[in-house]
């Protein structure tokens, strides 16, 4: 019986300590983490570049099964130098060269060692492919490498792992797990659009880490943003979200990526790996939390949020969903579009061939679009390749100018009236020009005596194209001042029932039972953050969410609404105002009384 109500505690054994463990050090060590942590689940991995001995993957299960863990399998697909051939082939990461013959057989060698094993395996996020090999460069003849790699990818995946294991073990589940880099999938040979439907499940890597001091560019909402996507990718299929406590010089950064995990309704919590976390201090504080997220998650709906466009095997303006996310915007990212009510549009969405005709048709029928700066630019420069043209929408044009503001000025209806606002320091926009009164602006900014729009607007049919214009650099989207953000969060979650006026840092989660969640990221010199919570219509008070049976002793306190306002001089709509204090590391989830 699970330990947990709203999810699975997994986690990860690597081959090469699975084949040394001996079973007096296996007991000590599942005694410490049952003891400080508790685990469900955990993934006996049968092979990473050698295999772990049948002996040893027997003895684990048994003693495993003593404990009452469910065992399932796992491969990582490195591999050593096999033969000769090999050495001319210069590969990252010692993944294979699915050109090579001797590499494609071992490959097919550990799915049927798995698979005799176990009803379940998991293949680790090394599944890919960057070899450009001379045999590789003979198969891809004249295709791309994106278009060689997500055609190899899927036949490996056929051929390699799924057919053989399965005439094995005909019972057999396969998952398989994506990498934290959505945006790169296509270029490596992970294809989620195809492999979605010929794997049993899929899984997706949360691990986030210290997001300024490392190799790769991960904003920390991507460990809720990730499983949303893989779940909106294949509804009911995202097995968990998996994390490491690797470069994670807080400990707040590591246990931040199983919060936002089990915030996103992963059904499994995967901590990479059992050697990694046993005696780790990092690990310690998780059975604690799970206490309370699981008490937390099993009061809470479905999440909802801003719908965010990305298609399959598409690129562009990387992780903006998460720089939003960080704001306080919560993303709801699908490679589906949607069929009604409103969608942002990045970059990425450009992919789409028939985006344009999609966006027209949605706001005709009374949708709204919300579409970022850069894609609009570049929808803008695909008119000149014969593309449908966005212009039809808008008078807004890009002629390749910049725009360095520091001062702003808000004019959201029913939020501040007329505010001028100045930042710290200048920040750097593209310069989006519209035609006054064809198209009309909320929100300027500029220095001096020239201001452009930053968020503008046009009607068409029966709803609205808005385009919302935001920093070059994502990150510079937590330099904007307050009253902007909220004025974003304003825009993008109009149709919503919650935002917040916080500055930088503090993520709101939103579910389809009028419950909802906060976050407070810890960061270089951060300190507890005082704001408002905006809710629509008329409430007295906000419920905090816990074991209402066995209140713990950090049930925090029911919040009294400050005052009531009407957010239209018709006074037909109306929002509540909330205070609260949140400390950086801490989370709080309410209902609405």
């Amino acid at each position: 019986m699970s330990l947990f109500k709203s999810f699975k505690s997994v986690t990860y054994c690597v081959a090469q300590w699975a084949d040394r463990i001996s079973e007096e050090e296996l007991r000590k060590e599942a005694d410490w983490l049952q003891k400080y942590v508790g685990i469900d689940k955990v993934y006996l991995e049968t092979f990473r570049g050698t295999f772990a001995r049948r002996e040893q993957i027997l003895m684990i299960k048994k003693v495993l099964a003593e404990y009452g863990i469910e065992v399932s399998g796992g491969i990582t697909t490195v591999t050593p130098d096999l033969n000769e051939s090999d050495k001319k082939r210069h590969r990252l990461f010692e993944t294979f060269c699915y050109c090579n013959e001797p590499m494609r057989q071992r490959l097919k060698e550990v799915s049927e060692y798995t698979a005799e094993f176990f009803d379940e395996f998991i293949i680790d996020d090394f599944f890919f492919t960057q070899c450009m090999c001379e045999d590789c460069q003979k198969e891809k003849g004249n295709r791309s490498w994106e278009e060689f790699r997500l055609a190899k990818m899927k036949e490996v995946s056929e051929n390699l792992i799924i057919k053989p294991a399965k005439k094995v073990n005909p019972n057999i589940k396969i998952i398989i797990k994506y990498p934290n880099w959505r945006e790169s999938y296509q270029e490596t040979g992970y294809n989620p659009a195809e492999q979605k439907d010929i794997f049993d499940g899929i899984y997706s890597g949360t691990e986030t880490r210290h997001g300024a001091q490392q190799d790769q560019h991960l904003p920390r909402y991507l460990s809720y943003s990730l499983p949303r996507y893989m779940e909106n990718a294949s509804p009911n299929r995202n097995g968990g979200g998996w994390f490491d406590p690797f470069e994670c010089d807080r400990i707040d950064s590591y246990l931040e990526q199983a919060y936002l995990t089990a915030f996103s309704k992963c059904k499994e919590i995967m901590m990479f790996c059992w050697p990694a976390i046993y005696n780790n201090k990092r690990a310690t504080p998780l059975g604690y939390q799970y206490q309370k997220i699981d008490q937390l998650m099993s009061q809470c709906g479905n999440p909802v949020g801003l719908p965010v466009y990305i298609p399959f095997n598409s690129q562009g303006e990387d992780h903006l969903e998460d720089y939003l996310g960080m704001v306080g915007i919560p993303c709801e990212p699908s490679p589906y579009f949607p069929k009604s009510g409103s969608v942002l549009v990045t970059a990425a969405s450009l992919k789409d061939p028939q985006i344009v005709s999609k966006i027209r048709d949605f706001v005709c029928k009374g949708g709204n679009v919300f579409a970022t700066s850069g894609f609009m630019i570049g929808a803008l420069e695909n008119e000149d390749k014969g593309s449908e043209k966005i212009s039809e929408l808008t008078s807004i044009r890009y002629r390749g100018r910049r725009l360095d503001a520091d001062e702003f000025k808000v004019t959201v209806s029913g939020l501040y009236g007329r505010n001028y606002i100045k930042s710290a320091a200048p920040i750097s926009f593209p310069l989006l020009e519209h035609r006054n009164n064809a198209t009309w602006s909320k929100l300027n900014a500029g220095h001096g005596e020239y201001h452009e729009s930053l968020v503008m607007f046009d009607t068409y049919g029966q709803g609205i194209f808005e385009v919302i214009n935001l920093p070059d650099m994502p990150s510079k989207i937590r330099d904007l001042p307050v009253e902007v953000l909220t004025a974003l969060r304003y825009e993008l979650l109009g149709q919503g029932k919650f935002w917040i006026d916080a500055g930088y840092g503090v993520s709101l989660f939103t579910y389809d039972n009028d419950t909802f969640g906060l976050y407070c990221y810890t960061n270089d010199g951060c300190a507890p953050v005082d704001f408002n919570i905006h809710v629509k219509g008329k409430h007295e008070s906000l419920i905090p969410l816990a074991d209402e049976e066995n209140p713990p002793a950090w049930k925090t306190r029911e919040i009294k609404a400050l005052y009531t306002k009407a957010l239209d001089y018709k006074e037909t709509e109306f929002e509540s105002v909330f205070h609260t204090r949140m400390i950086p590391g801490d989370f709080v989830f309410f209902k609405l009384k």
